[in-house]
């Protein structure tokens, strides 16, 4: 099929589902070692067509950052011009020379600058496909417990394993945890140490490179439940090794140790600082903190808290700054006088939509938590117009606060599931002893 054809006419289910089956397989082979078959699976996706037209397709359609444009001044492709890209990717995708980055400043949440150094659209497809060959390859060498920003976990995991390694049978009584925060110590990294440890053919690695090279950053964006980017995946390769030194959980620059009584923490910190004097990251902006799980602990915005009046003598609150935040953002709309009552009210629900999913799985039962003082101040804020009465105030209060479902965390149903991922979440091996399917990372028996 031409080009023309195979854009427009055919639909995307067709180039979707072959691209996954190379992935999958891709995977499989990168598992069992099978480096022969790797770098086969490997050039057949760079190579592919399929491949080429869906990374045109997201960088062109489905990126966040489509309408900031590079140095070329584009944030559209015509027709014809997607089919030049298409033909000009297939040719030089093995000899890629980056051009420069653009640098641009935006302001975030109205008090901070943030400086985003933009790609132009050509170098942004060219790392979308890069992403599609080397994604599946170290998501099966990825360490088990490294939960933040891939393809097939979500941040509920995190909060699923805190809470089987904070349980009473797990004795977190006894245990003391080292908080490691990298989120400052990124502003540099060793790139020819990055390039080693990517598993891609030398051109490849050589584009990589040149990318490093021209300023790229990596980072991991702050929206948590977003499909990762080429930069997370590689800081996720860079930070990979850094969970043999203890058992750990990792979601993205945040990591908790944990240790048992006989554990030396002292020596866990030296080797970490080891470590990450060879990564070629900032030792100086690297936060280390020493706490008691029995004393409690904040981390991604939830509250631990470990108590005997439950069976598994642990709660789980929403802590007291992701909590502040969220009250300063909807007092701030609900105070504004600019603002009528259905902008005050399309305004809030998704603010408070979100933050109710967020903690979904928290315990949102608290007296503190209701959320009743600001019902109550959004009422009077709502009353006191001149086209409300009493009922359009409840109405409006209805639709501005409306219920989502949230569950007591006495009982974890944490039966999510993300479609697309190249393992599912479980590697499924068959146990012909036992005549019984088990995953080889968490020991699950399935089926």
């Amino acid at each position: 099929m031409n080009f023309y054809e195979s854009y427009t006419h055919v639909t995307w289910n067709l180039p979707t589902n072959l691209l996954f089956k190379l992935q999958k397989r891709l995977f499989k082979a990168a598992y069992i070692r099978d480096k022969r078959k790797l770098i086969e699976l490997q050039k057949l996706i760079f190579q592919s067509n399929c491949a080429r037209l869906l990374a045109i397709r997201d960088v062109t359609q489905f990126c966040s950052n489509k309408t900031i444009a590079g140095i070329d001044g584009k944030v559209f492709l015509s027709f014809s011009e997607k089919f030049e890209l298409n033909e000009y990717l297939k040719l030089n995708y093995n000899n890629w020379k980056t051009q420069s980055l653009k640098k641009v400043s935006i302001i975030k949440n109205k008090e901070t600058t943030v400086y985003l150094k933009i790609p132009t659209i050509s170098d942004r497809v060219w790392q979308t496909l890069v992403k599609f060959g080397i994604e599946p390859i170290h998501e099966s060498l990825f360490h088990p417990s490294s939960y933040g920003f891939r393809s097939n976990i979500t941040i509920y995991h995190v909060q699923k394993a805190l809470i089987f390694n904070l349980s009473k049978n797990s004795f977190a009584s006894q245990k003391r945890i080292v908080f490691l925060d990298m989120s400052n110590s990124f502003c540099s990294f060793d790139h020819n140490y990055l390039v080693k440890k990517i598993i891609a053919p030398r051109s490849i690695k050589l584009g990589i490179f040149r990318l490093l090279e021209k300023g790229f950053d990596l980072e991991f964006l702050d929206e948590t439940l977003t499909i990762p980017t080429f930069s997370s995946l590689l800081s996720n390769i860079l930070l990979d090794g850094i969970e043999t030194f203890q058992y750990c959980i990792r979601y993205g620059y945040f990591i908790l140790f944990f240790l048992r009584p006989e554990d030396n923490e002292g020596y866990l910190i030296k080797n970490l600082k080891m470590f990450i004097i060879t990564l070629g990251l900032s030792l100086n902006k690297t936060k280390f903190m020493l706490f008691f799980a029995k004393k409690g602990f904040d981390f991604l915005g939830w509250n631990f808290k470990l108590t005997d009046k439950t069976t598994d003598g642990l709660f789980i609150f929403p802590s007291y700054v992701n909590y502040q935040s969220f009250l300063k953002r909807v007092k701030k709309i609900i105070n504004n006088s600019n603002y009528g009552a259905l902008t005050k009210v399309f305004k809030l629900y998704p603010i408070i939509r979100d933050w109710k999913i967020y903690h979904k799985y928290s315990s949102l039962l608290k007296y503190s938590y209701s959320l009743f003082f600001v019902k109550k101040r959004a009422f009077k804020v709502f009353n006191s117009e001149s086209r409300q009465d009493f009922y359009s105030s409840k109405r409006l209060l209805a639709k501005c606060f409306k219920a989502s479902q949230s569950f007591d965390n006495k009982i974890l149903n944490f039966n999510f599931h993300i479609n697309g991922s190249y393992n599912l979440g479980h590697l499924v091996y068959l146990d012909t002893t036992l005549n019984c399917y088990f995953c080889i990372h968490c020991g699950m028996n399935l089926f």
